[in-house]
């Protein structure tokens, strides 16, 4: 298989079919693209959930690199990281561009908020669209009240990394500084760009090369799928059954209907 320059792949028209496409039929997509269900699989988050079922986010990672903290086992470098937390922290904000789903690694610490809310605050302000993160969050009653979509592994937590965690004295998390680097995320290698697709039923990462085909045939699959839904509503199809070519051809969708399935024969 061939790829294009991932540089070129994150147009407006890309994004713009590629926000039609659920979380579901991206992972469904990936399998057909890569021919690989265990590569298909290794890019759904497991244990990230939105914190709102009616969450939907799609847009490219902003990544975000957390490492251990432990004051009985005292390191230089973590030890300095504390003291730089509050720079840290101001450089994901600065780091943001509109659009984007800031991804924090923190290496499953469910108990250690990444952020709170006047954190989240200055994300959505700058443009972000979500957080998606293998921790927890701090202050969800205020976060919940700006609609941000957040997707989670862990639960609410009073705390924040370590810094907050009284002043680096218990073991915790600490953000590198470190912005855009490849990370792990709940078991997924996330790069930066790689497009996050959330939603109910999970989070997808669409690694870059792939993101144009997951767009083309993903969008065309939800277009002929909202066509099928208003038709089971009209009495004129059945679920479970393959459209016609009178259907698909009436409704305009024999175009999407090749995208969509290459694979498949047209229905007759």
């Amino acid at each position: 298989m061939s790829f294009r320059n991932p540089c070129e792949a994150l147009t407006e028209e890309v994004m713009k079919e590629l926000k039609k496409v659920s979380s579901t039929t991206a992972w469904g997509v990936l399998e057909k693209i890569t021919g690989n269900p265990i590569l298909r699989d290794s890019l759904r988050m497991m244990n990230v959930k939105p914190v709102d079922p009616s969450y939907k986010i799609c847009g490219p990672a902003l990544t975000v690199r957390y490492i251990p903290y432990n004051p009985l086992n005292p390191d230089p470098v973590a030890r300095k990281l504390l003291d730089e937390y509050p720079e840290n922290i101001a450089k994901v904000t600065n780091a943001v561009k509109p659009g984007v789903v800031v991804v924090a690694a923190a290496l499953g610490r469910v108990d250690a908020g990444v952020f709170g809310e006047g954190i989240c605050h200055g994300l959505m302000a700058r443009g972000a669209i979500g957080v998606v993160t293998d921790g927890g969050m701090r202050d969800m009653p205020f976060i919940r009240k700006l609609k941000f979509p957040i997707f989670m592994a862990g639960n609410p937590t009073p705390t924040v990394a370590a810094y907050h965690m009284h002043e680096g004295k218990v073991a915790g998390i600490l953000p590198t500084g470190e912005i855009n680097v490849p990370v792990v995320c709940d078991g997924v290698l996330v790069r930066a760009s790689d497009v996050i697709i959330g939603d109910e039923d999970g989070v997808i990462v669409v690694p870059l090369e792939f993101v144009e085909e997951v767009a083309k045939r993903g969008g065309a699959i939800e277009d002929i799928e909202e066509l099928q839904r208003k038709l089971i509503v009209k009495g004129e199809y059945i679920h479970g059954q393959p459209m016609t070519r009178a259907q698909l051809e009436k409704y305009g969708m024999l175009e999407k209907w090749k995208i969509a399935y290459p694979d498949r024969p047209i229905p007759e």
